[in-house]
């Protein structure tokens, strides 16, 4: 009877396979197929696409050429405009103008392109010729923030500065000195313009350029303020945290403050709501009299937030290993994340693109990575017409690319051979060889966990984020270091009590390859050695110690060096033990 029993519970086992077989998908994957992807190779996507001509246009920097790329909605390359001169990562979006007249005359159609050698260029979406192009002040860097368009006019975040320019031509009207900024963007409202800057100063720019400024004290503003009828919006960018202050607009004083986690993303503003982002956590509020949050999920995204006219809302989780975080919410105060997996993982701060094709809705991701993905919401996507072939470096929209619908033939291997051991094993309990049945119960053990463990550890993991967000220090920006090193990967090394720093490096992956490229620099040997956990950095400039220990961004490292990912602005740190 009791082995009738034991064999009834083996052979119930059988489902655990079955189980194990069934694909894990998600509702978004489900509805989405990949329609085509173009490998830039090597740079960086961190701006969201845009739409224009029917055309996908994507801006790349780095270590690549700096670029704005224009593809067709098959993923035909269609042309291309670089700017080898713009030697910094390029961040100001790109910005769509809508044909028009003014007094200045009229212009077309154009996309503008600001560049952080200064340059402000008005390109034809149709072919990338350039219709004017107009050079702006440089300061170690040149545009990084967001334009804004004032009827017939541009709005040029500069330097140091901002700036009006005709749309017809280029002409500038006037110019204005501001505090130094980077990536602070623009806004415009009835009274004139509003932009933050690096020292934490929110400027007042009336149309006739005369500026005039109010010392918050609250850090470092990096996005356009947002206006809202509670107040001017800003999140600003503290040593070790962030910190959301409402703005009283006629005079600047603080109505109300928010903490919040560090590395602060480009708040997003919907009507009365605002979407914020950091290193810890993404916050929905509503703005109306005053401002409140409603809700908050953790999540670490540090760039652009998309949020859409038909409500899906995107972010980039920017960390080595991540994917995107796909937001969802109900109109009153709950907010909810799921994370999706669109093929390309890592580092990322731009938005995705949405653009409605034939009726059919697409997606465009990018990444620090080069990768574009493009994904179809129609999940029966053909080919491009007249049968032709993908372009070099795409991938065609078949079965085996799409993520998430594919189930790999050594997991299949792995559970037809946990269905043969489950087999034997319950026929040798029944015919009394307890040995086999132990030998062959042990390898269906084993082979059960090779299988779930790693999926139990995944979950651990983002249970154990979730539950506590980082919070620690990350290591910022010193004042001291020039201006030309912000925004790329910097390199400290700590030799008997003298910190040796070296900034401007752009397009390293690993830390290992960035304390390289900075030992080469300073003239440092760096030996090391290779094991089975990756490499291993036995000495720097021929101090040995007991070891050598790395951080990025404030954050000790928990792999090899060589396996450690970075992102463009990280700052790795290397000590003694």
């Amino acid at each position: 009877m009791f082995r009738r029993l034991m064999a009834l519970l083996f052979i119930s086992l059988l489902l655990v396979p079955t189980l194990l077989a069934q694909e894990t998908t998600n509702p978004w994957n489900d509805s989405h197929a990949l329609a085509w992807e173009y490998d830039f190779e090597t740079g960086y996507i961190s701006t969201s696409p845009l739409f224009a001509d029917e055309q996908i246009v994507v801006r790349t920097s780095g270590n690549s050429e700096p670029a704005v790329t224009a593809f067709d909605t098959n993923g035909n390359k269609t042309w291309q405009r670089l700017n080898p001169a713009s030697t910094n990562n390029d961040m100001s979006p790109l910005l769509l103008v809508q044909p028009g007249e003014g007094e200045c005359g009229m212009w077309p159609e154009m996309i503008l392109v600001g560049w952080t050698n200064g340059v402000i260029e008005a390109l034809n979406p149709s072919n990338g010729e350039v219709l004017w192009s107009i050079q702006t002040e440089v300061i170690g860097w040149g545009v990084t923030g967001q334009l804004a368009l004032d009827g017939e006019f541009v709005i040029v975040p500069t330097r140091q500065g901002i700036g009006q320019y005709c749309l017809a031509d280029g002409q500038q009207q006037w110019w204005t000195e501001t505090g130094l900024g980077w990536r602070n963007g623009v806004a415009v409202d009835d009274t004139g313009y509003f932009i933050g800057d690096e020292s934490g100063q929110l400027w007042h720019v009336n149309r006739t350029g005369m500026a005039t400024s109010y010392d918050l004290q609250l850090g470092k503003i990096r996005h356009a303020p947002l206006l809202t009828d509670a107040g001017i919006f800003l999140h600003a960018q503290q040593d070790s945290s962030g910190l959301i202050a409402i703005v009283e607009p006629n005079d600047g004083h603080v109505l109300q403050q928010f903490p919040t986690g560090p590395s602060p993303a480009l708040p997003s503003l919907q009507g009365d709501y605002v979407l914020t982002g950091d290193s810890s956590a993404v916050r929905i509020f509503i703005c109306s009299t005053e401002c409140e949050i409603l809700d908050e999920v953790p999540f670490h995204t540090n760039g652009e937030i998309g949020w859409y006219e038909n409500g899906m809302i995107y972010a980039p989780s920017n960390t080595f290993d991540s994917t995107w975080g796909l937001f969802t919410f109900d109109g009153r105060e709950n907010l909810t994340v799921q994370s999706l997996d669109v093929g390309i993982q890592g580092y990322g701060t731009a938005a995705p693109l949405q653009y409605i094709v034939g009726g059919v809705l697409f997606t465009a991701f990018g990444n620090d990575h080069g990768v574009l993905r493009v994904y179809s919401e129609d999940a029966t996507n053909e080919l491009p017409p007249n049968n032709e072939s993908p372009p070099n470096n795409q991938s065609s929209p078949n079965h085996e690319s799409s993520p998430n619908h594919e189930f790999s033939s050594s997991v299949q291997g792995l559970v037809f051979v946990m269905y043969l051991l489950l087999g034997s094993s319950t026929v040798s309990l029944l015919n009394g060889k307890k040995e086999w049945f132990v030998r062959m119960f042990s390898l269906f053990i084993l082979i059960l966990c090779v299988l779930i463990v790693p999926d139990l550890s995944t979950q651990w993991s983002q249970t154990f984020d979730e539950k506590f967000p980082e919070t620690s220090a990350s290591e910022e920006w010193n004042e001291q270091w020039p201006d030309t090193w912000l925004g790329t990967q910097i390199v400290i090394i700590e030799i008997d009590g003298e910190e040796h720093v070296l900034g401007g490096f752009v397009g390293h992956e690993t830390v290992f390859s960035l304390t390289q490229a900075a030992c080469n620099e300073f003239g440092f040997e760096l030996s090391s050695s290779s094991t089975e956990l990756g490499m291993y950095v036995d000495s720097i400039d021929g101090v040995e110690a007991e070891g050598w220990v790395f951080a990025v961004d404030g954050s000790k490292g928990v792999v090899s060096s060589d396996q450690s990912k970075i992102e463009s602005a990280s700052i790795v740190r290397w000590s003694p033990v």
